[in-house]
């Protein structure tokens, strides 16, 4: 994964600081510039793995939770009365052509 981040380095009174803005609420502190360099790589790094574990969590129903939820409240009548492909009628409804007898 290739990203950019914009880094501030600042120097006062001998002490060096980093941050970046895209990561809130971090600032690297140092008496090197050498150091605040490798706190701010490795805050950088940290955060873009934090990124990739939250962006890979899956948050989708199963199709079985689904089927479950939509059919809580039927019978066993009404579910046997459900047509056994989801897809029968996909052309009625997508491209308006007479539903089959099937």
């Amino acid at each position: 994964m290739k990203s950019k981040v914009s880094i501030e380095i600042e120097k006062r009174e001998g002490k060096y600081s980093a941050y970046s803005p895209e990561i809130k609420g971090y600032i690297a502190e140092g008496n090197s510039l050498d150091s605040v360099i490798d706190a701010i790589k490795q805050a950088i790094q940290s955060h873009w793995h934090q990124q990739e574990e939250e962006s890979s969590k899956t948050t989708a129903q199963s199709l079985l939770e689904l089927f479950e939820n939509i059919t809580a409240g039927m019978n066993e009548t009404e579910i046997n009365n459900l047509p056994m492909d989801g897809a029968q009628e996909h052309d009625h409804y997508i491209y308006g052509i007479p539903k089959s007898d099937s």
